[in-house]
Order: C-alpha cells, then structure tokens, then sequence
C-alpha cells in the first residue's frame, strides 16, 4: 500500500508514518488538524515524469491549477519546470503571485468573463483556449482595443469517450465544453480580428487511466485537420490521467504516458502528410494527487444495532468533497499504527451535519480510538482547491515537506475569516 498510494518519501518507523522525514503525528501537533500535506519530492518527480518526454520533441507539460491552487503548490510546480493552465481571474492571480509569467499561461473556461479575459491580458496569457464563438468575439473586441494579437487555441469536442465517472467526461458530443467539429471550422475561417490561431485543444475527461483514448484523439485531429485543410502549429491534448485511489486500483505510468502521446502525435500527423505541431499536455491530478495526504484527529467511535462501527473525525465532506460528488474511493489508516493488525471493519464519517458525509466505508483499522491519528492518502488533487466552509468550519492548513523540514504554505482558516466578508 505505502508503495503505491503514498508519497515517493514515506517510511513507516516504529508503526508510524514519516513523510519528508518528519513524523506524521509531529507535523499533527505542530500545526493542527484537519491538514493537507504535500511532499515536494513526489511532486517534483511526477512533473518530470512529463515534462522529459515532451521536451524532447518541443513540447511542453502544462500544470492544470484547478487541482490544486494553492500558491506554495503552484510554486513547486513552477519550480519542477511546469507551464501552467488557469481558468478564471483568481487562477491567473494565484500563477502570478507563484512566479509564472503570463507568456507559461494557458487560459481555459467554458463560460469565461470579461473579467477572466481582460486578466489574461493583463498578463499577456501565451495562449487563450476559446471555447464559444461569443467568446472569441469578446476577446477579439478587447485585444483591438489594446492595440493587441492574442494567441488562442479552439477547443473541439471530437465526440470520443472515456471510462471515467460521468460528472468528469468532457469531450462527448453535447458536453457544454468546447465546439463541435463543424463549428470549430467555421470558426477558424471566419476568426475576429485581434486573434491569432495557433492550434487546436481537445480534453476528454478526468480519471482517465488509459492512454488509448487519447491516442485516439491526436489521430481525430490529425484527420480533422487534414479534412479542412489546416495546418495546426500547437496542439493541446489536455489532461485527465488518472492515479490509484485505493489499493488493486491501476496506477499509470505518467512517462510511459506521455512518451505514447508524443508518439501517437508525431505518427498521426505524419499519416496524413502533416507537419506535427507543439504538443501540449496538461496533467494535474497525476503531478499532485499523490504527493498529498491529509491528516485527522478521530473524535468519537459508535456502534450502531445495524451493525456499522463509525469513526468520526474532525474533518471531512468540506475538506474533501469527492466522496459525495463523485463516489470516490480512499484507504484511511492510523498513522502511528500502520503495521498494527486490524481488528474490525470501520466506516470513517465527517463531522459535517450531512449523512452523506462519509469519507471510507468498510475499512480494516486495528482499534480505532478517540485521538488516534488518522491519515488519508492521494489528497493532493481536488481537495484544498474545491475546499468549502460548509458548516462554518474553516478550511484547513496546508505544509510543505522536504529533506525533513516543513514549512506552512496555507494558514488555516480561523472564525474571524470566516466573518470577515459579511456586512
């Protein structure tokens, strides 16, 4: 389990998890619970897995922000030789003050604002991905009147889909992503004045663990462009490789995942007497999933007559919302008691005022205890970044582990923040 769901660093000593090289339980009573915690070296070694492959045609990975965007993560992302992709206004704020330059932005969003817009500007975005022909419009519009060209991308629904959860497949036919095939033509002929086209965008989905989809994608768009008679210098495959949840469940390689697309890209082209352009990718869960794990304090255990043993802890639906949203699967352990055997089946809850607060059913625990320290694996993506205040708990803090110090990129969120926007 520890080699496949944990981070690159994490040793058990004495039955106790160390990330880092620091104790789990010291990092527990130094900085409080609940806490998101991120080992630097896995998230280093994960972004290489990428980015290696992809520089060696030209091509270059693209850190997707919405899985984690917290500025000290954005920052080792930045660090391990990442562009990055930002949706919204507080995105490209958060690159900025991560130390991306606008020209290692690319901006998405299916429903951008003049706001949204007007801040890739500011920065100078390298690309825009327009995704709606009133949108292209708008841009086009706001670039004239800076006396601007803005390089944009158009993003294609290619009608191909994934094995994923439903609530994260986007590049199915009636997806609210993107345009459909006929579009994106008309569109590239009749571009507003003020943008520049530089390629194409497709994303298929997130939690993907096959590369074939993908593989499927570069060849739809090599035909494509070959149908209509463009010639792309930038395409952007997007990202969604997926990572292990739980123990049995397929782990992709991110290398061996890229070097396929760099090689479905270069053939597909190349079959339809294309020059094959820049290749983007854009991974996020797979940099940042596993380098994070968040850490619990159990408050009480109950039986119930029904038969189920619920452990509780201070955490839960607000800090990680997958469970509910999604049916997502995670591997609870006592992380002081890691090797101890198990003694019974648990279900772990929240303490959110939702039944459907439940972070794990039916897991092997050994003597699950009031105060016990419960750890969570595979946290790093989509939990600080779609985070809640539900029930007025404040949102946790987050650390930073590496060579056996930890530093604090997040405080937590206290009462008075909580107040602090009502008037």
């Amino acid at each position: 389990m520890i080699d496949t769901l944990y981070p690159l660093t994490a040793s058990i000593e004495a039955g106790r998890l160390h990330l880092g090289g620091i104790d789990c339980e010291t990092l527990a009573e130094r900085f409080g619970t609940p806490l998101y915690v991120y080992d630097a070296a896995t998230l280093a070694a994960q972004a290489e897995a990428y980015r290696g492959p992809l520089a060696a045609v030209g091509g270059r990975a693209i850190f997707a922000a919405k899985a984690n965007s917290s500025v000290g993560v954005l920052r080792a992302a930045r660090a391990a030789g990442l562009g990055i992709d930002v949706a919204s206004a507080g995105e490209i704020a958060a690159a900025v003050a991560a130390g991306f330059a606008g020209s290692e932005m690319v901006v998405h969003g299916n429903a951008k604002g003049d706001d949204d817009l007007t801040a890739a500007l500011d920065v100078g975005a390298g690309l825009v991905v327009l995704d709606a022909r009133e949108e292209a419009e708008r841009l086009g519009a706001l670039a004239r009147a800076r006396s601007v060209e803005v390089a944009v991308l158009i993003r294609v629904t290619p009608d191909i889909g994934v094995d994923t959860h439903e609530k994260v497949q986007t590049g199915h036919a009636g997806s609210k992503f993107g345009l459909e095939p006929d579009a994106v033509a008309a569109l590239i002929s009749e571009l507003p004045a003020g943008l520049k086209l530089r390629g194409l965008h497709v994303h298929l989905g997130s939690q993907v663990v096959d590369s074939v989809p993908l593989r499927s994608a570069a060849g739809w768009c090599a035909a494509f462009c070959q149908r209509i008679g463009y010639r792309p210098s930038v395409l952007d495959l997007g990202g969604g490789l997926g990572v292990a949840y739980v123990p049995g469940d397929d782990a992709p390689d991110p290398c061996r995942y890229a070097t396929a697309l760099v090689e479905a890209v270069l053939a597909a082209f190349a079959s339809h007497g294309l020059a094959a352009p820049q290749l983007l990718v854009e991974p996020g869960r797979s940099v940042v999933a596993r380098a994070g794990v968040t850490l619990y304090r159990v408050r009480t255990v109950k039986e119930t007559s029904a038969g189920t043993t619920w452990v509780t802890v201070d955490g839960g639906l607000a800090d990680n919302p997958r469970v509910a949203l999604y049916g997502a699967r995670y591997a609870p352990a006592i992380a002081t008691r890691l090797l101890a055997p198990p003694t019974g089946t648990f279900a772990v809850a929240g303490r959110h005022c939702e039944s459907g607060d439940v972070l794990a059913t039916s897991v092997a625990l050994p003597d699950p205890r009031s105060g016990d320290l419960v750890v969570v694996p595979v946290t790093g993506a989509y939990h600080q970044s779609m985070a809640s205040t539900y029930n007025l708990f404040g949102r946790p803090a987050a650390v930073l582990v590496e060579n056996g110090e930890a530093r604090e990129i997040t405080r937590r969120e206290s009462v008075e923040d909580l107040l602090s926007r009502d008037l």
